[in-house]
Order: C-alpha cells, then sequence, then structure tokens
C-alpha cells in the first residue's frame, strides 16, 4: 500500500489556466469508458479536480474562522480512545460479530449503478436527480423526465471498477463489506485512492480508522497515516472519509454504534469469562484437609500418606460418594460454590445480547430468532424492516458521499445510485392487480406469478371483462353510439355461439352486424 501513496505523490500540479476550462455540459458521454476517447480538456480537468480537496486556501476564513480555531495547533483529530479495540472486539464478541457481519454483509451485496441523463445523444446534468434522497424519489424523477431525455446506464466505468473491482488484494464485495463494519463499529470509514497514469481512481483500498491518526486542517490538509512501522502524510484528496458525525463535534472524528454499546458488550464478554473460569476451576481446589486438633502438624511424610490414601479409597467413578474411616480427627475446610442461578448470569446475557439488537435496529428474524408468535407473515414483514430502515439510510449515506465527492472525479453529469433491497409489498401489488385487471396484460400477470412471456407476443394482450376477449390495445374497444347500440364483429364466433346471439336478436336486441 506504500507504493500506492508513493505513486500518487508523483502526479505533477496543474496550471490555474485549466481550473478555469471545465468540460462542455453538452460533451458526449461514450456508454464503454475508454481513455482514449477522453480529450485533452477532459484530462485536464480530472486532474484539476484531483488536486482539489475538502479545504482551500480560504477555508482558514470561511465561518467567521470557524475552521481555524477547530485547530489552533493546525493538527487534525487523532482517533477516539478505543479505537482498535472496538474494531478488534469484532473478532472477539461473538453477539457482536454476528449482528455487524448480518448488516455488513447485506449492506455488501447491494448492487451499485452509474448512469448519465441525455437528451438528443448528448450527456446533460441533472442536480436534482444527483441532490434526491431516496430511491422512489430519484424515480419519480426519471418517470417525469421530458420525452427528449432518456437516461443511460454505463456497463463499464472506472467507477463502477472501484465499487466492484476492489483493489488487487480484496474484491469490490469485501472492500465494501469492510467499510460497513468499520461505520458501524467506529463511526467513520476511509478509502485510500489509487490511481492510473491519468489521475483517475481505479481501485480504493480501505484503511481502518486507527491507522488514521490524523485528519486534515486548513493549515494541514493531509491525512496522517501510521500502521506498523510506516507512517507518513497522504493528501487530503487521496483519501475519501465517510464519517457518521459525533453531534458533540460534527467536525470532528465519527462516532459508532460499538461505542455507544461498550458497557453491554463488556458486561456479556465479562460474565461469559466469568462461566468460562468455572471450567478453569480458578485454580483453587473444592476442599482443604489439615490436621484436626488443635497445634497438630503433619510432616512432609504423612502429608503424602494421607493424600495417597485419600486418592486410592475416592478417586475414580466407581469409588465415588464412598466413606472414609479415619484413626483421629482430619479437619476440612470447603470453599464456597459460585450459585450461578442466584447470579442470572443466563437472563444478564439474554437481556444485553437482546438489547444490543434492539438498538442495531435488526428484527429477530434476521438473526433466525423465531419465537412462538413468529410466522411465514412475521418473516417477511421483518425483511421488509431490515432492509427499509437499516440498510437503506447506510446505503443513502455511502449513495451522497460517492455522488458529491467521487462522481465528480470522472465527470460532473454522473448518476451514482443503488438496486434497492426494499422488497415490493407483495400484497399491495396483487390488491392494485385485482383492482382492475383488464389494466395489465396477460405477460404482466404471468410475471407476477413466476411464469415467462408467451412467445411471439401472444401476451401482450388485454382481457377486458366482456367474455375476456383478447384486446391489443384499449383504443380497438367499441364505443356505444348515441342510440345505445353496440357495435361488435360476430364473425369470429362459433356456430354454437352465433346462433345463441340469433335467438337474442330475433327477440329484438340489438347485436350489430354479422
Amino acid at each position: 500500500m506504500a507504493s500506492v501513496v508513493r505513486a500518487r505523490a508523483r502526479v505533477p500540479p496543474v496550471g490555474t489556466a485549466a481550473v478555469n476550462s471545465p468540460p462542455h455540459a453538452s460533451r458526449p458521454l461514450p456508454t464503454r469508458y475508454n481513455h482514449t476517447m477522453s480529450t485533452l480538456g477532459t484530462r485536464v480537468a480530472i486532474a484539476w479536480k484531483a488536486a482539489v480537496g475538502i479545504f482551500s486556501d480560504d477555508s482558514a476564513k470561511q465561518a467567521h474562522g470557524l475552521l481555524s480555531g477547530l485547530w489552533p495547533a493546525g493538527i487534525g483529530d487523532a482517533p477516539t480512545t478505543g479505537a482498535r479495540e472496538r474494531v478488534g472486539a469484532y473478532a472477539d464478541m461473538p453477539w457482536l460479530h454476528a449482528l455487524a457481519d448480518k448488516v455488513a454483509s447485506a449492506f455488501a451485496a447491494v448492487e451499485w449503478t452509474v448512469s448519465y441523463p441525455a437528451r438528443e445523444g448528448r450527456a446533460v446534468r441533472m442536480k436534482s436527480l444527483q441532490r434526491a434522497k431516496g430511491a422512489e424519489r430519484r424515480r419519480t424523477i426519471i418517470r417525469a423526465l421530458p420525452s427528449d431525455v432518456e437516461m443511460v446506464r454505463l456497463d463499464e466505468h472506472p467507477l463502477l471498477d472501484v465499487l466492484d473491482g476492489g483493489n488487487p488484494l480484496m474484491t469490490g464485495l469485501s472492500v465494501r463489506k469492510v467499510t460497513a463494519l468499520h461505520w458501524d463499529l467506529e463511526g467513520e470509514a476511509f478509502w485510500l485512492k489509487e490511481r492510473n497514469g491519468l489521475g483517475v481512481p481505479v481501485s480504493a483500498w480501505p484503511l481502518p480508522p486507527d491507522w488514521v491518526r490524523s485528519t486534515p486542517t486548513p493549515t494541514g490538509p493531509y491525512y496522517r497515516v501510521g500502521f506498523r512501522g510506516w507512517q507518513g502524510p497522504i493528501p487530503e484528496t487521496e483519501i475519501l472519509w465517510l464519517p457518521n458525525h459525533n453531534p458533540a463535534n460534527p467536525y470532528g472524528r465519527g462516532t459508532g454504534l460499538a461505542r455507544a454499546l461498550a458497557d453491554e458488550l463488556e458486561t456479556d464478554e465479562y460474565a461469559a469469562r466469568h462461566i468460562r473460569q468455572q471450567f478453569l476451576n480458578q485454580a483453587r481446589p473444592d476442599f482443604v484437609v489439615y490436621p484436626g486438633e488443635d497445634k497438630e502438624t503433619w510432616s512432609q511424610t504423612e502429608r503424602d500418606r494421607v493424600e495417597q490414601q485419600w486418592a486410592d479409597q475416592h478417586q475414580g467413578f466407581w469409588r465415588a460418594f464412598r466413606p472414609r474411616f479415619a484413626g483421629k480427627k482430619l479437619g476440612i475446610y470447603e470453599f464456597a460454590q459460585t450459585d450461578n442461578r442466584s447470579l442470572q448470569l443466563v437472563q444478564l446475557r439474554e437481556f444485553n445480547a437482546d438489547l444490543v439488537r434492539k438498538i442495531w435496529g435488526v428484527p429477530p428474524e434476521i438473526m433466525g430468532i423465531v419465537g412462538p408468535g413468529s410466522s411465514r407473515a412475521t418473516v417477511a414483514w421483518s425483511s421488509y424492516i431490515f432492509a427499509k430502515w437499516v440498510l437503506v439510510p447506510r446505503l443513502e449515506m455511502f449513495r451522497a458521499l460517492l455522488q458529491e465527492r467521487l462522481a465528480p472525479e470522472y465527470d460532473e453529469r454522473l448518476i451514482v445510485d443503488y438496486v434497492s433491497p426494499v422488497d415490493e409489498d407483495a400484497d399491495f401489488q396483487l390488491e392494485v392487480l385485482r383492482a382492475n385487471p383488464a389494466a395489465w396484460t396477460i405477460d404482466e400477470w404471468r410475471a407476477r406469478g413466476g411464469g415467462a412471456p408467451l412467445p411471439d407476443g401472444q401476451g401482450q394482450v388485454f382481457l377486458v371483462p366482456f367474455n375476456l376477449q383478447p384486446m391489443e390495445d384499449f383504443g380497438a374497444m367499441p364505443l356505444f353510439p348515441g342510440d345505445g347500440t353496440v357495435e361488435m364483429d360476430l364473425t369470429h364466433l362459433q356456430h354454437d355461439e352465433a346462433a345463441v346471439l340469433r335467438r337474442l336478436r330475433r327477440r329484438g336486441a340489438p347485436l350489430g352486424r354479422r
């Protein structure tokens, strides 16, 4: 990883003239990203964006000088006390591991997309879509786009390589999972960017929070990173920082769930260790045998003889509960045994585990805890709650960071999004279908049941209520003339059907033409 840092340090600076020459908003954006297709202006713009970070020359004067007052010595914030232990607790505490792993694995499994709006084949920037919060809100904006604007989804792009490709030592899935673990456990995650020869980020290296020894300041715009025997400054433009801001100091290091639950987690761990110590007997025997007479002592030989006799008469399964007959008084001191029932360790551990799970927001069914009142509907509803209120808030925070801090390094018109993990409400969708079955094609009905479309477009018809006749579209439906006569083509009817209609016509009913 050190080679990555040194390689990035050799990226040449960009002159001021290039700063005032951003790419034009209507420049075409190819679907298959190719570095050879980039213009010189694009390369200069990318390099300029790479040279701009959180702070600028005027940062110390912003907010009435607040930023300069936050770090009077020019040194950023160090990791919070116990950061390494809280992240390391993932490997030591089983219940913390189970919860954090469940959420992080589900977070990492979400698919990410990169797209852009195009008008007449040219990419345009749409800030309202970039800033929209929530997948449903973004879908609403896309549905309301003008007819001359379409969304183009990219299949290949360096940003997708960063999200899905990870780095040479980790897959993209592993990078996203470790990022989610850092964010949950310690409240912040760091990505070290690796760039190609054009200065474009092509991979990400997650950094544990305790490796980042200090954050950047207006007078020191760099991160100080140290691990094992290596330490060094890294420019702030080369690290992506995702903090879960601490309201007590929103400009400092983040705060996570493991810190908030430190007492409960440690109590559960100590209870487990207390039970473990009983199996190791705490280096203490059950009882001590000593001379029963006052001021009497045993020599080493007498003590060894009593010990040997005791072991010969009582050691082993078949000698259990045997009485011992002694020729003189023996003193026996028994240690008080710990009563685990009075300590209620089981109830304590169950209470702490349940409390940690509730604070994490994970329904019990997601953890495989199925109570007496659970049902299939309860399990399905718990999956909905888990996706909507546990995964989506984390995904939205991560998407906002990618959209605002990483996507502009490639192109300011890109839209970063994810495939929503929230399953559609199947019951609600079925009620909508039942409200007007004729409004949906046969293939749409088959899709709801998991079936494939009918061949040759046979399923692209509607079943209208009158004998469920297939119609190509609603425009082909007959209209009612002013006298109430219904005009219908009866030539396609079977012989017996036509006979019935002829009898009705003889009775005077207007049935239309033959």
